[in-house]
């Protein structure tokens, strides 16, 4: 392998690792925004956002109206990805061989409400701390690796460094 390879393996899986590390903080931005919208649309109509369908709320200004719509959309996106991101991590844990492995790894790294320490997972999983790096790697790549095929799949266009293109 060349040192290009080397360098855009590198700056692909410090990519992935980066949108990992999102998951917890889109989690809990959308669920706040959620509470916040939620309490907008009663104090306009007093109605939870559970009890509405059509019309949403009656706004007395259309820029009122068009940010609570920016909202809404935020939230629809975001939460899109974290469907994509959870339905990729389900994928890395029945990938065959070491997947159970690599759910464990980034599970409880990225995706678990308490966010573990490499030092809490390497003695939770009961490894060596080079096997634990090295599978860490090769968990983060196999969720790269399977994350591209279900971008394409809902239509993401995606370039090589793991950056949606169309992400509308």
């Amino acid at each position: 392998m060349n040192n290009t390879n080397l360098v855009f393996s590198k700056k692909r899986l410090n990519n992935v690792k980066a949108l990992l590390k999102l998951y917890r903080k889109i989690l809990y931005s959308v669920n706040n925004n959620l509470c916040y919208l939620d309490d907008e649309v009663y104090v306009n109509s007093r109605k939870h956002l559970t009890d509405l369908v059509d019309p949403l709320v009656e706004f007395e200004t259309k820029a009122e109206q068009k940010r609570f719509e920016d909202r809404i959309n935020s939230c629809h996106k975001s939460l899109t990805l974290l469907e994509l991101l959870d339905k990729t991590i389900i994928m890395v844990r029945d990938y065959p061989n070491k997947g159970r492995l690599y759910y464990d790894i980034l599970s409880r790294y990225y995706f678990e409400d308490y966010g573990y320490t490499h030092d809490e997972i390497i003695s939770v999983l009961e490894i060596s701390r080079s096997n634990y790096y090295r599978s860490f790697d090769q968990a983060v790549e196999c969720f790269y690796k399977l994350l591209i095929p279900v971008l394409n799949s809902e239509d993401y266009e995606v370039d090589d460094d793991l950056i949606p293109v169309n992400y509308d």
